[in-house]
This record gives structure tokens, C-alpha cells and sequence, in this order.
């Protein structure tokens, strides 16, 4: 929408559809010496009069040219905090109005606008919270993930006051919620919040970055657009300036030298975790599903003369699936040490997963990946993929060895069910690390 200045001696007061606006852009000098000042004010003077639209902007002239002549960053801060509250303006106007139709004399707009503040400075966040989303016109999906954001936001911030919140606080809200776990992974989606905020979860079942950063664009709506400029319960929102590093969450993919490497350093860690290892890379299972396997698991096709074991549940439906297993593994001996091994081949895992974890950063050294991508236990699972993706392999063949739904052919896809083991067997058997 086109805002239409006013032609007055009163250049920052604009019309937009029927109301007037205050408009101030900061000077480039002073937002380089202070970065974290907005590039400009608005606000809404909720009036389509453009008398009073003036008249509420009138006391804040001065503030303007005093913004013009600071000389510091502190200086600037201030005057532009005070040139974005127009609480005492609209209070002094609304008994201005009042006075002159009941011709009663009103109360001085101080003691109002006091008394408003006293009542306002005591909202709580929940009550914050809740007439944000009344405010707000969200689908049920939305609201329904947005409430959830507001649950770790409340975990770490608690039900305070909303002016007691700074930035500060907010920050140390975002890096608690940075260490929380993906509610889908399993065993956490039933888990209490307060509880999981004691845990120590490991790097592959954090939520990502991008999911922290959409909780402070959450509390950008929430107390700056909503508390600060709607409602005028807050003079400063604690987002000013506060900015969340958008970090790469993706896992990387390792190199065949880099994977024989680690393979080398197997030698030196418990046998049952050298298994664990070996099927990672030669199944591209997740680490969940192969600490479940059972001796009862492994079974023998007769069609393809080959062995495969069975994941009977996982994080989706499409987590339920036959993985041939790789000749490697069967010349290695894994069969023969399942047989020697009790039920359940993985107890140590199936009981402490973040054991699986540890024992993988003990035998990596980088971190990172030449692409700057996080190297971690379940980066195994993305090499298998990478590996016979590259090899040229149907990505829909692929889609069932690692228990991804299988999509990309429209409407195909819900005519399409699980293929035969012989139609698999090209998925791992291309996967290869050299010598």
C-alpha cells in the first residue's frame, strides 16, 4: 500500500488507508555507531483526524532534533526508545476527547498514563501469550505448532512478568531450547518437558538451528510487534538487536579413506559396537533400529539365496522394512557372532544410545566436514545414501532400504508397495569403501 505523506511542516506524519502514522528514519551515521538501532520508526497514531495526528506528534520535535545532534550510541538509544512510545500521547489525547464531550474535567494524562502502567507492568506471560494468539489469526495446524514453541520458551523463561524479561534472559532461553530433542525422535515425545531440560542429548537428536531461530521470530511478533507496538505494554522489546546464528545442522558425508580409517580404529573398541559400526555403513540404518535387532531378526531368502534382517518399527511407518545384508558383512563373520550373541544383539545400545555416540567421537577426529557439515554417528547413514544414490540406483529402491516413504512419482506413489528383496539387492551391494 502507497503511504501518502502529509504536506504539512510536519514531514513524518504519513496517511495510510484512513489512518495517520508517525514516521521517522534514523540518520545512517547514527545506526553505524549504533547497530542496533531499527532503520526507522513507525507507528500507528490509530486516528484518521489529521489535527490530532499532529498534535500527538508535536511533543516529539524535539526528541527529533535532539536525535539529529547526538553524538553517542547511549544517547541515541534513549531518544529513540522515547520517540517510539506514544503511550502518553494517545492517553493525553483519548481525555482530551473525553473532556471536551462530557465536559468533565479529566484526570492529568500523567496520573493516567501512571496508573496504566501500574496495571500494564504487571501482565504475565502466559496472559501475554494468550491474548497474542486471540490477537493472532492462525489455522489450527499453526496455533498448534506455535503453542509448542511457547511451552520451551516458557520452560526456560518462566510465567514472569513481561517487562522483566530482557535480552539477555532471551538469549539464555534460545541456547536451553538449542539443547532440546526433536519430539519425534523416539523415546522423547512422551517425556515431560521439564525433564528433557536435564538431559544430555546428543548432537543427531537436537533440534536444528532454523527451529531455535523460529523461536525468536516468535517473540519478535510477540513483544515487539504485539506487547510494544500494538498493546504499549513494553517501552523496549527484548529483541532489539538480538539475533540467532543460523548454523548448518546438516550431518556430513564421509569419504571412503575416511571410513576405512575408522574402520582401522575399530580394533581398539567393544566388539559389539564394531558390528554396530560395520552394519552403519553397509545398511545406512538408523542407530535406533539397529540397537532393537534381535538373533530373530535375521532371516534367509530363499529366492535370492541371501540373508536380510527385518526393522519391525522405527520413526515412520516406512522405518518397517527387509535390508539384504551386504557380502562384506557376511565374510566379515557377522552372522556367526550373531549366533554366538545373546537375543538381543545390542543391549549396551538398546539401553544407553548415547553410548553409540560417545564411542563414535572417540574414533573421529574432525568435527566438521570439508563443507563445513557435522560429522557425527548418524553421518554413516547419509554416506550409505550418498553412496548408492551416486551409483545411479532408483531413488524409489533407495526410499525402502533406509525406510524413507517413497515419493517423488505423484500420483504413482499410492499405487506403489514394497518391492521383493531380489529388487533391492542393488541398493547395498553397490556401496563399496575401496581396499
Amino acid at each position: 500500500m502507497v503511504h501518502k505523506l502529509v504536506q504539512t511542516r510536519y514531514p513524518h506524519v504519513f496517511l495510510r488507508g484512513k489512518t495517520y502514522y508517525f514516521r521517522i528514519v534514523i540518520p545512517p551515521r547514527l545506526r553505524a555507531l549504533c547497530p542496533s538501532l531499527p532503520r526507522e520508526i513507525k507507528r500507528s497514531l490509530r486516528t484518521d483526524s489529521l489535527s490530532d495526528a499532529i498534535a500527538m506528534v508535536g511533543d516529539k520535535f524535539r526528541l527529533i532534533k535532539l536525535l539529529r545532534n547526538c553524538y553517542t550510541a547511549q544517547q541515541a538509544l534513549s531518544i529513540c526508545h522515547k520517540l517510539s512510545s506514544f503511550g502518553q500521547e494517545v492517553a493525553a489525547w483519548v481525555d482530551s476527547k473525553f473532556a471536551s464531550i462530557t465536559s468533565v474535567p479529566s484526570q492529568s494524562s500523567k496520573s493516567s498514563s501512571t496508573s496504566s502502567s501500574i496495571k500494564r507492568g504487571g501482565m504475565k506471560l502466559d496472559k501475554a501469550w494468550s491474548d497474542f494468539v486471540a490477537w493472532k489469526c492462525w489455522t489450527e495446524k499453526q496455533a498448534k505448532d506455535y503453542d509448542r514453541m511457547y511451552q520451551n520458551l516458557r520452560l526456560f523463561l518462566g510465567n514472569v512478568s513481561v517487562t522483566s524479561i530482557t535480552k539477555r534472559g532471551l538469549r539464555a532461553a534460545l541456547s536451553g531450547i538449542s539443547g532440546l530433542p526433536q519430539r519425534n525422535k523416539k523415546g522423547y515425545g512422551k517425556m515431560p518437558l521439564e525433564k528433557l531440560r536435564g538431559l544430555v542429548i546428543p548432537d543427531e537428536d537436537r533440534v536444528s538451528s532454523k527451529y531455535v531461530k523460529e523461536h525468536l521470530k516468535l517473540c519478535q511478533g510477540l513483544f515487539n510487534r504485539y506487547l510494544r507496538q500494538e498493546r504499549e505494554v513494553i517501552e523496549l522489546s527484548p529483541t532489539e538487536g538480538l539475533k540467532w546464528e543460523y548454523d548448518n545442522n546438516r550431518y556430513g558425508c564421509l569419504s571412503d579413506s575416511e571410513v576405512r580409517g575408522l574402520v582401522g580404529k575399530l580394533k581398539q573398541k567393544p566388539e559389539w559396537f564394531k558390528w554396530f559400526f560395520m552394519m552403519a555403513i553397509y545398511t545406512g540404518a538408523r542407530r535406533g533400529e539397529i540397537a532393537g535387532l534381535t538373533k530373530d531378526d535375521f532371516k534367509f531368502c530363499p529366492d535370492t539365496q541371501r540373508f536380510y534382517f527385518v526393522i519391525k518399527e522405527g520413526k515412520t511407518k516406512a522405518a518397517r522394512r527387509s535390508v539384504p545384508i551386504h557380502d562384506e558383512l557376511i565374510k566379515l563373520g557377522l552372522l556367526k557372532w550373531v549366533d554366538s550373541g545373546s537375543h538381543t544383539l545390542f543391549q549396551t545400545a538398546n539401553r544407553d544410545p548415547n553410548r553409540v555416540t560417545a564411542l563414535f567421537n572417540s574414533i573421529i577426529d574432525a568435527k566438521l566436514s570439508d563443507h563445513g557439515e557435522r560429522l557425527v554417528f548418524h553421518s554413516l547413514r547419509h554416506t550409505f545414501i550418498t553412496k548408492a544414490r551416486a551409483a545411479g540406483v532408483t531413488n524409489v529402491l533407495v526410499q525402502q532400504v533406509v525406510g524413507h516413504e517413497k515419493r517423488g512419482a505423484g500420483q504413482t506413489d499410492r499405487y506403489t508397495h514394497t518391492f521383493q528383496l531380489k529388487d533391492v539387492l542393488k541398493v547395498v551391494d553397490v556401496v563399496e569403501y575401496g581396499a
